[in-house]
């Protein structure tokens, strides 16, 4: 797949089946995620913690968790891996644009290798609400979650179609 291909047939997915990541899919995620631009070039204080969760007890706890404060449901919708990017505050005050461009580096990398993904916030607010949660995941010190991204199969065919709209855009020529 081309990298234009990955940017248009990405599309969040909320149904996923029982398949695994492999491991081999999540070092490439992984590789993905880290070669993202960071604010500083990542020297002095700019950084970038994932976590991937796979463990289901915990993430039933966090799916749990976020949905009762949701109203319901299970907001990482089945999917058996979980990825948690988390920063510090750092000088550049730049650190949600980090893990955004690490957030979109993993979703592209992982449309490319015929993944599905989610990008959420609802898990983070779980760990705000939950200390026991947030200490589960282990960050260090400093660290704060940002958003989360669920990473699987789907069966669902809908997710090989989108449609777009231009209409949303100025143009001062």
């Amino acid at each position: 797949m081309q990298t234009f291909e990955a940017i248009i047939y990405r599309k969040g997915v909320r149904s996923y089946t029982n398949q695994q990541v492999s491991d081999e899919q999540l070092k490439k995620l992984i590789l993905a995620a880290n070669a993202a631009p960071i604010s500083g070039g990542g020297y002095r204080d700019s950084a970038r913690q994932l976590t991937i969760i796979q463990n289901m007890e915990l993430l039933n706890r966090i799916s749990k968790t976020a949905g009762e404060m949701m109203g319901g449901g299970d907001p990482i919708y089945g999917a058996k891996t979980l990825i948690i990017i988390s920063a510090p505050e750092n000088s550049f005050h730049a650190e949600q644009i980090d893990v955004g461009l690490m957030a979109q580096s993993v979703l592209l990398a992982a449309t490319d290798m015929s993944l599905n993904t989610i990008l959420m916030t609802s898990v983070i607010a779980a760990f705000q609400a939950n200390a026991e949660l947030l200490s589960a995941i282990n960050l260090p010190q400093g660290y704060h979650p940002f958003v989360g991204i669920t990473v699987g199969y789907t069966d669902d065919d809908t997710v090989k179609t989108r449609e777009y709209k231009d209409d949303n855009v100025n143009y001062l020529r």
